[in-house]
């Protein structure tokens, strides 16, 4: 939108540059209130903050990929025509394991959070 409000030049376009200056504000104070909201939201569905939920996101994530790499060496696997006994061989990836490790790991991180190690404060007037 602030692209669109550069390109629109010229005098008989003041309304339309003051329509977006307003759309543009009204965007930006719903992206501030939505990001006030994202731990209170997290912290209702059980992650005890931002971190933890975004680690547990890129795990699911990085599951999710794996099995969709999977399913894609086995179509190109099946539509090589393969023999009869070779077909027997190619199964497709099962997709209940997956959606039961991505369960796991949800529920693994919401259930113990990493604790922290807190470094020692060092008294360096004490030396």
């Amino acid at each position: 939108m602030k692209q669109q409000l550069a390109d629109t030049k010229g005098l008989f376009k003041v309304k339309e540059r003051k329509a977006l200056e307003v759309k543009i504000k009204e965007t930006e104070a719903e992206i501030a209130d939505r990001l006030d909201k994202i731990p209170d939201t997290l912290k209702e569905d059980g992650y005890p903050d931002v971190q933890i939920f975004m680690r547990t996101f890129r795990e699911m994530e990085s599951v999710v990929e794996q099995y969709n790499r999977d399913l894609a060496e086995w179509g190109r696997q099946v539509s090589r025509k393969p023999t009869a006994t070779a077909k027997e061989q190619l199964r497709q990836p099962e997709k209940q394991s997956v959606l039961k490790h991505l369960r796991e790991i949800q529920e693994r991180n919401k259930q113990n959070p990493p604790q922290r190690k807190r470094k020692k404060s060092i008294d360096r007037d004490s030396r």
